[in-house]
């Protein structure tokens, strides 16, 4: 039961295999572009591993909030790939990636661009309240409400397919990414 792991929502992606219990996980940094990492970073984890796209039984894509470029990659990959092999195909967002990975307490899971904040509440093994807030509006809500904010960012494959385990597959042509901050133009 393999399974391929797609994470390129910052600077840092994340691609990995899941067999069982073994993981084989590929990470690089794009300081400029995704689409000059992502395919050479990917083909180097389907030769150390030994398998083609159709060996795997599930995908795995986090959507975002994060990068332009970088999500839309991602979830583009994951995309055509569920599509034209008819692989199932599970989505998350970024703020569950690192909340299901967290090892300590909190109410609230971030992610930052260099204005402003989104967030989403957990209550209950649930995320609830994905906002976006201007850095300020955030400290405050944060303030008001008492709440502990999630500080690590580290990814635990093992414990987000767990997460994944009860969640449904997607139509991969619903599949869409999530930026960090509104586009301009729509506000």
């Amino acid at each position: 039961m393999p399974k391929l792991f797609i994470d390129t929502h910052s600077e840092k992606v994340t691609l990995a295999v899941v067999k069982g219990d073994k993981i084989i996980k590929k990470q690089g940094v794009s300081n400029r572009s995704h689409s000059e990492i992502v395919a050479p970073l990917l083909n180097e984890l389907l030769r150390e591993t030994n398998m083609e796209f159709a060996d795997f039984d599930e995908i795995a894509v986090v959507n975002g909030p994060g990068s332009f470029t970088g999500v839309r990659i991602g979830v583009t990959i994951a995309k055509t790939i569920a599509y034209s092999l008819s692989i199932p195909i599970k989505v998350l967002s970024s703020l569950e990636m690192y909340g299901e990975s967290a090892t300590e307490y909190f109410d609230l899971v971030t992610v930052e661009d260099s204005k402003g904040v989104y967030s989403a509440h957990k209550k209950e093994n649930r995320y609830e309240e994905f906002i976006y807030q201007r850095k300020g509006e955030f400290e405050e809500y944060v303030s008001k409400n008492g709440f502990t904010v999630l500080k690590k960012h580290e990814i635990n494959l093992k414990k987000i397919f767990e997460y994944l385990a009860d969640r449904d597959e997607c139509n991969p042509h619903v599949v869409n990414p999530t930026y960090v901050k509104e586009i301009d133009a729509l506000k």
